[in-house]
């Protein structure tokens, strides 16, 4: 069938192509790239648009006949014909160093546009397209990505938490290695005691050099196969991809969970907190502060849901503030949340047995984080943290705290911590998988939070690349194994 519509269109352009000049770009137009109909969905009948166009037999009135030129060769021709055909047909593979891929939403970064919106005057998003996966590009247009994350929940509570439905994840088709980025140096950082900063590595080093975040478990006779790894890794899912819960943006909200950090000058302000295991504040929160959820240009006061993870490095005094289900008053003035902890990241010292933190397992969320200027440096030198569906009635040090009914031993319990495969290749990815990979197998990632399975978590940063990142998605739980640390699982009480 796809031949036919291809031999049809080449015919069809040829004959039309013979007689009639093409049409260039409007530079300042905004849509979903190759919608040349402007249906806001880019079909089979967009590659009739695209001849059309040629021909000069039709016109769109709404301004984005430009959407045609998918290729970016000023000029709507058969190879835009062939290229559309092919997304439709599910064959397409997107060249981020040509135009933007198709079916992603641009705008104009010098003269915005509001993305579409339907009658009710909420944001539409186009289709998915059968294999697309967005690619960020360095030109002027910013593309916003179209790959899904998860919907966070309150896994403080299990009990009082709507059902986790992990995003399914299409199967991925063979992999072709796009352009990879050189690897950048961490940008400067200023002094701790300037304005504060929402990207960067802190000047403290994140817990010392033997703390489990930052060990190398990757010594199989120190550190063995844990008896039970296959049916941890079966409980989960060994065909399940990994996701990365980690990127720019989706659907106007930054992917990932954001950290400010802040010198010893910056200002405490009050906290309150409904569960008890928390240590009080004041805490050095700038009223700036990013919000995990926070959608772009939105104040942090505004009505979203999701966990709203704060979390601040005093880069002075080497102290780590983390808040859950965080909510400013008067403009930061003081915070409303739901638990909140505080690490000395110059100590091993761990939250008392069954307290929780601002994370779930009663973990640090910070260390765990895949950041950007870590990742483009070319080494990440701690362990990751991830989620999965449901998790044991149990918990494994470092974690101090479960957060489940289930007492089904084959459930991992939190703080298991789960290492990539010597054997498994990472050599055909990107570079930031590479690197990524790399830490998986040196340090692995342990089990922090109950949420979609294998979702490896993450900083926001405009510039990451999701399509690089993408990557991971082709990865399945079958590539890892759950480490013996030594440690007991700890199963408390029901009350607990």
């Amino acid at each position: 069938m796809v031949r036919t519509l291809i031999a049809a269109a080449l015919f069809i352009a040829f004959a039309i192509a013979l007689t009639l000049a093409a049409r260039s770009h409007d530079a300042d137009a905004s849509g979903i790239q190759g919608d040349a109909n402007c249906d806001l969905h880019v079909t089979i009948t967009d590659a009739l648009g695209v001849l059309q166009q040629n021909a000069g037999i039709a016109s769109n009135s709404n301004g984005c006949d430009y959407n045609g030129d998918v290729n970016c060769d000023s000029a709507n021709n058969t190879d835009d014909v062939l290229l559309i055909l092919a997304y439709v047909a599910g064959s397409y593979t997107s060249n981020p160093t040509v135009c933007l891929p198709i079916g992603s939403y641009y705008q104009n970064t010098d003269t915005p546009t509001p993305a579409p919106t339907n009658t009710d005057g909420t944001t539409l998003s186009p289709p998915p397209g059968p294999t697309l996966t967005p690619t960020p590009t360095p030109t002027s247009p910013t593309i916003l990505t179209t790959t899904p994350i998860a919907t966070p929940v309150d896994t403080h509570n299990p009990s009082d938490s709507p059902a986790v439905t992990p995003t399914p994840t299409a199967t991925p088709t063979a992999h072709t290695p796009t352009p990879t980025p050189t690897p950048k140096p961490p940008t400067n950082t200023p002094h701790p005691n300037q304005t504060p900063r929402f990207s960067g590595e802190p000047n403290c080093q994140v817990f010392p050099a033997n703390n489990p975040w930052n060990t190398d478990i990757s010594n199989l006779q120190q550190y063995p196969v844990d008896p039970n790894s296959d049916n941890y890794v079966d409980f989960i899912g060994r065909d399940t991809y990994l996701h990365p819960d980690v990127g720019t943006v989706w659907q106007n909200v930054p992917i990932g969970i954001p950290y400010a950090i802040v010198g010893g000058n910056q200002p405490k302000v009050p906290i309150t907190y409904y569960y008890g295991d928390s240590d009080p504040g004041p805490y050095p929160i700038p009223s700036n502060v990013p919000v995990e959820g926070q959608p772009v240009g939105s104040p942090n006061t505004a009505n979203f849901g999701g966990d709203r993870h704060v979390i601040v490095i005093d880069d002075t005094n080497c102290k780590l503030y983390e808040t859950f289900d965080s909510h400013p008053v008067n403009n930061g003035q003081s915070w409303t949340t739901g638990s909140a902890a505080i690490f000395d990241l110059n100590s091993n010292a761990l939250r008392p047995d069954t307290w929780t933190s601002a994370d779930a397992a009663g973990l640090p969320i910070f260390p765990g984080l895949i950041r950007y200027d870590e990742v483009m440096s070319g080494t990440i030198d701690h362990a990751l943290r991830f989620t999965v569906h449901d998790t044991q009635h149990a918990f494994i040090h470092p974690a101090t705290h479960e957060a489940s009914d289930n007492y089904d031993t084959d459930a991992p319990p939190m703080g298991l911590r789960f290492r990539m495969k010597a054997s498994f290749d990472c050599s055909h990815y990107s570079t930031e998988v590479i690197t990524i990979c790399n830490a998986l197998k040196k340090y692995g990632m342990f089990v922090a939070d109950n949420g979609s399975d294998w979702y490896i978590s993450g900083a926001p940063d405009n510039r990451w690349d999701d399509d690089h990142l993408g990557d991971l998605k082709t990865i399945t739980g079958d590539a890892f194994e759950v480490v013996d640390t030594g440690e007991n699982i700890i199963v408390p009480p029901p009350d607990n």
